[in-house]
């Protein structure tokens, strides 16, 4: 019982730092926040700052990682229907838009590029071994699917990004056809799309 107890203290300090940079992200930009400010906000001593993150970009990677697990759980409740490249992309417009605090403040302009250096990394890995499947084996120059991955991903942040930073004014689903009528042609030139 004491166990359980602490795990949820810990749970809760936690929370509780990861609000406070994040609500800072968006007042002032990532760039401008101190491990000071974090403290002050969370009403949190430096030693119980340090007893759960390294440094303040320890503890804005652990709301990536929350922003990734919560992301997965999200997809995998998705229908398997359509498996090509922009149903991932309408599934992560429709998570921003649901998770509409968190996005802005790791991708969006006050979020800096840390987070968008992970999100890229993630989205690639995941888009990558998706395309291996679906890149077309007409001949032995094969397109690779790390540069079609990287070119969807690039182009796909780059809209999320703006997207966000202008507060929405168009809905996941206006924004995800906007992405696949830009990126669909160059697409089907190296691949063959499943539906």
């Amino acid at each position: 019982m004491a166990e359980k107890n602490e795990d949820r203290r810990i749970q809760r300090t936690r929370k509780l730092l990861q609000d406070a940079l994040l609500a800072l992200i968006l007042e002032k930009g990532y760039e401008a926040v101190t491990v000071q400010d974090v403290l002050d906000r969370a009403n949190v001593g430096r030693s119980t700052f340090y007893t759960h993150f390294q440094d303040k970009e320890a503890l804005f990677l652990s709301e990536f990682e929350n922003l990734r697990s919560t992301f997965e759980r999200h997809l995998l409740s998705q229908p398997a229907a359509d498996t090509s490249p922009w149903s991932l992309s309408l599934v992560m417009f429709q998570h921003a838009q649901s998770n509409l605090q968190l996005y802005t403040a790791l991708t969006g302009k006050q979020g800096g590029s840390l987070a968008l250096t992970h999100l890229q990394k993630y989205l690639s890995t995941l888009l990558r071994s998706h395309l291996k499947q679906q890149i077309t084996r007409k001949d032995s120059t094969q397109f690779p699917p790390e540069i079609l991955a990287h070119y969807l991903i690039s182009a796909f942040i780059s809209l999320l990004t703006w997207w966000l930073d202008n507060n929405r004014p168009y809905t996941a689903e206006v924004m995800n056809d906007m992405f696949r009528r830009l990126t669909q042609p160059g697409v089907e030139a190296v691949m063959q799309i499943n539906g």
